[in-house]
């Protein structure tokens, strides 16, 4: 049996928190890990490695004043066919487009489900163009946006379908695959954003920085953080007064302090009145606090951990 040398391409779109936008490749850079490959940028946010045998790889992106990714990758063996062009087997070539899902969507709690087939949620800003044809995800359904969504304020979409979608039901509508970076403690953050802040160190020893140390909103308003898995993205979501809200992916709760103990944390919503955040790190004791929230403002809480 004749085969060609099995090969694959990993291609990936990196775009800006809030935004949404597209980086420029200036801005950020990938690895992969194991692969000895150097990747090739393009134009809005794009870069692929070429010539990738099948195994499991770490892809690292990072760049000046966002927070670092790191995610692993599994490239398959690609099926071996029979070309009747060539009258031989053939190893196919695969190009795999890398996303989280979650990252680049708008994703919305249902409040009513409306003939003919529209779903009215509270109002959400969006930032950049939904295009009709944006693949949907809810409950095991997947369908697509009937009618575009532009940016702005929206509070209703038309869907091609809504079977099984109810009140209270997790919608996911998917501008595109995309990977989006977060905003270090260090950024100028946008205005709208309200932000949590701190350092995390060593107990009684505060020039001992505690780098890695997980930080994750737990509590909103007293309402416990629930995740959810939605077609495959982890959406986050509490009670705020007395309706269930999307927070974000479960990504956007968390993040980890760094090589100086400093973190943040930020949101948009306005509406919040409370917070619970926990600081874990292996080896100490899980630390937590409540804070009060004033929308569009920077607020501190710093953590010093226990050893075990």
């Amino acid at each position: 049996m004749e085969t060609i040398s099995h090969s694959a391409s990993l291609v990936a779109q990196v775009i800006e928190d809030v935004s949404y936008e597209p980086l420029d490749y200036q801005r950020f850079q990938a690895e992969l890990k194991g692969s000895g490959k150097t990747p090739h940028y393009k134009d809005d946010g794009y870069f692929a490695f070429s010539d990738l045998p099948p195994g499991s790889y770490s892809l690292r992106i990072f760049g000046e004043r966002f927070q670092t990714q790191q995610l692993p990758v599994t490239i398959p063996s690609a099926p071996i066919v029979f070309d009747p062009a060539k009258g031989k087997m053939q190893q196919l070539l695969a190009r795999i487009v890398f996303d989280q899902a979650g990252d680049n969507e708008l994703v919305i709690v249902v409040k009513t489900v409306n003939g003919p087939k529209i779903i009215t949620f509270d109002a959400a800003r969006i930032p950049r163009l939904i295009n009709a044809g944006a693949v949907v995800v809810a409950n095991g359904l997947t369908t697509k946006l009937a009618t575009k969504l532009d940016p702005g304020s929206v509070a209703s979409a038309r869907l091609d379908s809504v079977d099984g979608i109810t009140r209270d039901s997790i919608v996911r509508i998917i501008r595109d695959r995309s990977i989006r970076l977060r905003f270090d403690p260090y950024y100028q953050t946008p205005a709208e954003l309200t932000r949590i802040v701190g350092r995390v160190t060593l107990k009684d020893q505060p020039e001992i920085m505690l780098e890695g140390a997980r930080i994750s909103l737990t509590k909103v308003g007293g309402s416990e953080v629930s995740v959810s898995d939605v077609g495959g993205a982890k959406i986050a979501t509490a009670i705020v007064g007395v309706s269930k809200v999307v927070l974000g992916t479960e990504r956007d709760l968390q993040t980890f302090a760094n090589g100086k103990g400093d973190y943040n944390l930020y949101f948009i919503r306005d509406d919040i009145p409370d917070v619970t955040l926990e600081a874990t790190l292996a080896g100490f004791q899980a630390a937590s606090a409540t804070l009060s929230i004033t929308p569009r403002a920077r607020i501190r809480a710093d953590f010093e951990l226990q050893k075990i």
